[in-house]
């Protein structure tokens, strides 16, 4: 059946997350969009909590009709559904795209007594639980990368779950968190300003954000690599030409190089993958976090 007339109204994304983190990446591209779906408005809109499942459910619950969309990170549905029960899976979403996937930075306050990611750890040895790790909620990607870095360090710190990087960012600023493992969109101004220290990548070689900083695999050995994907998602059922006009939209915006810039300049690596290679990176994901989180380490955030 063909939907000519759509879109008759406004689409709205729902971005699981607080402000001031990754729905910027959409509110950049939302016009662009926009514009080649006929000029109908794009309206990006924060719904966060629960470790992002709150805004992910929302849509898995919106009717299949193409006027409710995802724009998320993967870990509300490659690393939530194995931690707790939910109510949604992740073949109740399909995929339209991904946008970016960037290395993590893990950030520190400017006068914490440590200065680089080797003093950040041995302090943390010396005083367990006495670094307050500032995440955008329980579950979510810069919560879990925590995780496995703790781990991989043989550290605890005291884990302070947000809604999102403009709380994560509060927190920091005011001093009663110390360290955060999030996207350099939000991070690398404050970084560039000295109100805030880049300590480390999660990404296989260092950040080209910030050179600075050395890869916590490749440089000291840590089995922690984590390049974020957000991407574009449906509810499962929307009609397939209503998908094939947004991944049309989509991919001539992500691929142009206005959108290239932009990210670039916003401390974002563009990556566009269509929906069979979202898809795919997706189910690899799935794969390997389904494996993670089974492991006995993991056991106290499994509920």
């Amino acid at each position: 059946m063909a939907h000519a007339a759509w879109p008759e109204r406004p689409i709205r994304v729902i971005v699981p997350y607080g402000p001031g983190g990754s729905d910027v990446q959409m509110r950049m591209v939302a016009p662009e969009i926009s514009k080649l779906l006929g000029g109908q408005s794009i309206v990006v809109e924060n719904r966060p909590g629960g470790g992002a499942t709150v805004g992910t459910l929302a849509v898995r619950n919106s009717p299949p009709d193409g006027y409710t969309l995802l724009y998320t990170g993967t870990a509300p549905l490659t690393v939530s559904p194995h931690m707790r029960p939910l109510a949604y899976k992740l073949d109740d979403f399909a995929p339209i795209g991904n946008l970016t996937a960037t290395a993590l930075l893990v950030v520190a306050r400017a006068d914490a007594p440590y200065k680089t990611i080797n003093e950040l750890i041995e302090f943390a040895k010396a005083n367990p639980t006495k670094v307050n790790f500032a995440s955008s909620g329980t579950g979510t990607t810069t919560h879990i990368v925590g995780e496995v870095f703790q781990i991989a360090a043989g550290i605890k710190f005291t884990h302070v779950p947000h809604t999102g990087g403009a709380q994560q960012m509060a927190a920091l600023l005011g001093g009663s968190s110390d360290v955060v493992i999030g996207i350099p969109t939000t991070w690398m101004p404050q970084i560039n300003t000295g109100k805030l220290r880049g300590l480390a990548s999660t990404g296989l070689k260092r950040s080209p954000f910030l050179p600075t900083a050395p890869s916590l695999k490749s440089e000291l050995g840590l089995d922690v690599i984590e390049e974020t994907k957000f991407g574009l998602l449906a509810p499962k059922g929307v009609p397939a030409d209503i998908i094939d006009a947004l991944t049309k939209a989509l991919q001539a915006v992500v691929t142009g190089e206005e959108f290239q810039s932009k990210m670039r300049s916003g401390f974002t690596t563009p990556l566009y993958l269509n929906p069979a290679e979202f898809a795919a990176a997706l189910a690899q994901e799935d794969k390997y976090w389904r494996a993670m989180m089974a492991r006995p380490e993991f056991k106290s955030l499994r509920e």
